[in-house]
């Protein structure tokens, strides 16, 4: 979205007074700033966006009573920006269905709601780590021009009794204010299953919280949570999302031809001990670390001969 873009959505939410709407969108561009390397001017715009440690809300201006509260969604929040096809990802036939369904679900939203259907909001990816749970909701975002937020859970998780609770209701807000596609990566550290003699009680009400949140929230994109332990997840929180999707292990197969595709980018082919390592991977993650680690030996041995030195 271009700067010009942000300001016209941020006079339109001013002109239809809608103050949270606002507030989000003057917070992209405090961050967009930021990014960018102009700090000054993100420090001087989000001081004129929090005087005195105010903030907006519904017209009024009401006094943050803590230092330690999160009046600020986007510092929980890191952009993804790595630009990924779904056709990038490797996926079982029915779910690479399910997940083009999905959007095309998204793509004709109003209608559905016309109709007294909604479009599905909110998924769950698990399995093992490195099977592209993250790399597919980067994907999502792409194909629906949405950008991605991945969050950072040590920002979410508070020190105080109900901090949690009221940092996730605010993410959640910003996910209703904001399309974009909002990843809760590793949700086993606010999801594990209630009851654990061995936890706190305040750990079974984030639970509750973060239930509650997917329950009621209405996101403007997609809410996409991962796991790479979902068994420690508690059994109510499944029903919560719209699509579940599993993420096995890759066959050999799926990582040769993997392979070859990250392999065809560095214009490298893939050699008979190269493939025997690649489908030996145990993740997509591992055989793609392989394939970067030799183009970075083939440019280095190029250079060194072009320098006159011998490669090791």
């Amino acid at each position: 979205m271009t700067a010009a873009d942000r300001l016209a959505k941020l006079f339109q939410s001013i002109a239809g007074r809608d103050w949270s709407r606002a507030d989000a969108i003057a917070l992209e561009i405090c961050t967009d700033s930021d990014e960018k390397g102009h700090h000054a001017m993100a420090r001087r715009l989000r001081g004129a966006l929090r005087p005195n440690g105010r903030s907006m809300d519904n017209g009024r201006k009401q006094h943050v009573s803590s230092p330690d509260e999160f009046v600020n969604p986007l510092a929980a929040l890191k952009p993804l920006t790595r630009a990924v096809r779904l056709d990038d990802v490797v996926l079982k036939p029915r779910w690479r269905r399910e997940l083009e369904q999905f959007i095309r679900e998204w793509r004709c939203r109003e209608v559905l709601r016309k109709e007294g259907l909604s479009a599905r909001t909110k998924l769950f990816f698990h399995g093992p780590p490195g099977c592209g749970k993250s790399l597919t909701a980067m994907a999502l975002g792409h194909e629906l021009s949405l950008p991605v937020y991945v969050v950072r859970f040590d920002a979410v998780i508070g020190a105080y009794l109900g901090q949690t609770a009221v940092h996730l209701r605010q993410l959640f807000h910003f996910a209703e204010v904001t399309p974009c596609v909002l990843l809760l990566d590793e949700l086993d550290a606010l999801g594990k299953r209630r009851g654990n003699p061995l936890d706190v009680g305040e750990l079974d009400r984030i639970v509750i919280s973060l239930m509650q949140e997917l329950e009621h929230a209405d996101p403007a994109g997609a809410v996409v949570a991962t796991s790479n332990l979902p068994q420690h997840l508690d059994d109510a929180l499944w029903r919560r999302f719209d699509l579940v999707v599993e993420f096995p292990c890759p066959a050999r197969r799926d990582l040769c031809t993997f392979g070859q595709a990250i392999a065809a980018k560095f214009g490298l082919r893939l050699g008979a001990p190269l493939t025997r390592r690649v489908v030996a991977a145990k993740s997509f993650a591992e055989a793609e670390t392989l394939i970067e680690s030799e183009a970075r030996r083939g440019i280095v041995r190029v250079i060194e001969a072009e320098n006159g030195r011998a490669a090791p």
